[in-house]
């Protein structure tokens, strides 16, 4: 196969933008309504349709004929259908109208590039793969496993910040910004200061926990990493008793927009059962969504400020054993990316 130029050709390039051949939630599940809709993930313009049985299918926003946004132009049963000249593609990229020329050689092509999609917990998931000139098989879409039990109750947020999507990983490996950044608030307002932090790899990957105090503050936060659905940071959270008590549960994993936006999401989720699930999911709508917000909205203040180059003149402390951790396992899984594609030319 040809491997297009524009891909990245380094490690830190590959990063910059995101990791290949992975899973990445794109928007939530009612983004995407009737029509299109196009979308900016990991550098990529996509567009979003459902088809006739309410599939969700991708393609790059791209018309083969002129270049377009197939975005906006129109779902036409199953397929999607340019505005420009109202070529049509199908869920593979192939054409399969051409109405200005219908003999068109164009028709039975594929020339658009296409995107496995999943739609499941409140939002939409696209595999974003390296092989741009032909379909993909992804590796099933993974969750931890409080998705699955039944005992877990909780909602999708989403917001967009504009800074690259790796301080946003690093943030969450960070378990001890929580008595400075977040003193103060709601949740997050007891605790002390100081920190001598605990690590410990797992079979899923590692956790990182402050050895003299837990259940307090942002006091432990593990990986679970699923080859092919991402790096999972999960953190608990303690919820004080007018809010239910007890710790509520954040699963995190970014997606990049592109090198200077990213779409930062949480699941924020707690076990319970009966009329105290009730209780606490009604207890979230209507006061915890606004308070998370104040917090969110703290780390957002301060990654954006952030320098671009700031990497390069930092100086770590042992409270950020995470986030070396995190990094390091990015890295090497980029340098694997990058080694394959090389082998793969190679061999061609």
């Amino acid at each position: 196969m040809i491997w297009p130029d524009d891909l990245p050709q380094t490690a830190d390039e590959l990063l910059e933008t995101g990791l290949l051949n992975q899973w990445y939630l794109v928007c939530r599940d009612t983004d995407l309504g009737t029509g299109p809709l196009g979308l900016k993930r990991l550098d990529r313009n996509i567009v979003l349709w459902r088809d006739k049985a309410g599939k969700v299918r991708a393609l790059d926003d791209f018309c083969p004929h002129r270049g377009a946004r197939l975005s906006l132009g129109h779902v036409c049963d199953d397929d999607i259908a340019c505005a420009y000249h109202g070529v049509q593609l199908d869920c593979d990229g192939m054409v399969t109208a051409t109405p200005p020329t219908p003999k068109s050689s164009l028709v039975g092509q594929k020339l658009g590039v296409s995107y496995p999609c999943e739609e499941v917990h409140g939002g939409i998931w696209v595999y974003f793969h390296d092989r741009l000139e032909h379909s993909v098989t992804p590796p099933p879409l993974q969750f931890p496993e409080e998705f699955s039990t039944g005992e877990w109750s909780g909602f999708l947020d989403i917001r967009h910040w504009e800074c690259n999507w790796q301080l946003v990983r690093d943030n969450q490996f960070d378990p001890i910004h929580g008595s400075f950044l977040h003193v103060g608030t709601h949740i997050l307002s007891g605790g002390k200061k100081d920190a001598d932090m605990g690590f410990e790899r797992t079979e899923l990957g590692f956790v990182v926990w402050r050895k003299n105090q837990q259940g307090v503050n942002l006091d432990k936060t593990w990986l679970n990493y699923f080859p092919g659905s991402g790096f999972w940071a999960i953190t608990d959270l303690p919820y004080p008793r007018r809010e239910g008590g007890g710790l509520g549960r954040l699963f995190r994993f970014p997606t990049p927009i592109d090198a200077t936006h990213t779409m930062v999401w949480n699941y924020r989720m707690q076990k319970m059962s009966g009329w105290k699930r009730d209780i606490w999911r009604f207890i979230y709508k209507t006061k915890g969504v606004g308070r998370g917000l104040t917090v969110l909205s703290q780390d957002c203040v301060a990654l954006e400020a952030i320098p671009k180059d700031a990497a390069k003149h930092e100086s770590l402390m042992q409270c950020d054993i995470g986030v070396a951790h995190i990094r390091r396992l990015y890295k090497e899984e980029a340098e694997r990316q990058i080694r394959a594609r090389k082998m793969a030319v190679a061999a061609e």
